[in-house]
């Protein structure tokens, strides 16, 4: 969650962001491209082992090299997948250059409500996850958020949300 002050709340309540909240935005859409970018790398260089791998292994002997050369399709699944894992890391690059474009433009909203606390813990992934509703919206942590919004208690909160990404960017306690 964004660490606010007054001018943070009071440009939200107009439906603007501040500078700092904009910093905030385009530091994490610079994070999800430069993850995306990475990920790409990690891809092309698992395929390339790979390939090597399985030229490695049908080169060995008289024999596996036989039946690589035996038919053409053999030698046209290397190129298929090069073309697949191409096409994989394009359209992952342009939508996450998509996404954080969204980030960028993000336009504040508000939801008003009393908030209500809930956890789940998963125990496929080993750890826990604390939901604070305010109204019906609910929003996700990984730490537990009781301290800043009490239960029961009427809260009015500005987030952005652009698409899977949904940042908190300020909230006041209703009276």
């Amino acid at each position: 969650m964004y660490e606010f002050n007054e001018d943070d709340l009071k440009s939200n309540q107009r439906g603007l962001l501040t500078k700092g909240q904009r910093e905030l935005l385009r530091m994490t859409a610079r994070g999800v491209r430069g993850s995306s970018r990475s990920s790409v790398y990690v891809l092309f260089g698992f395929m390339a082992f790979g390939m090597c791998l399985i030229l490695a292994l049908y080169l060995q002997n008289e024999d596996s090299r036989a039946a690589l050369f035996a038919n053409p399709l053999n030698l046209l699944v290397f190129p298929a997948i090069v073309v697949a894992v191409a096409f994989f890391a394009t359209f992952s690059v342009l939508l996450t250059r998509w996404v954080s474009n969204r980030l960028l433009n993000a336009e504040p909203k508000m939801v008003e409500g009393i908030v209500k606390h809930d956890q789940e813990y998963s125990s496929n992934a080993g750890f826990t996850s604390y939901h604070v509703y305010v109204g019906r919206k609910r929003f996700s942590f990984t730490d537990d958020m009781s301290h800043t919004f009490k239960e029961g208690g009427k809260y009015r909160v500005y987030y952005v949300k652009a698409s899977a990404y949904e940042l908190i960017m300020s909230h006041e306690r209703m009276k």
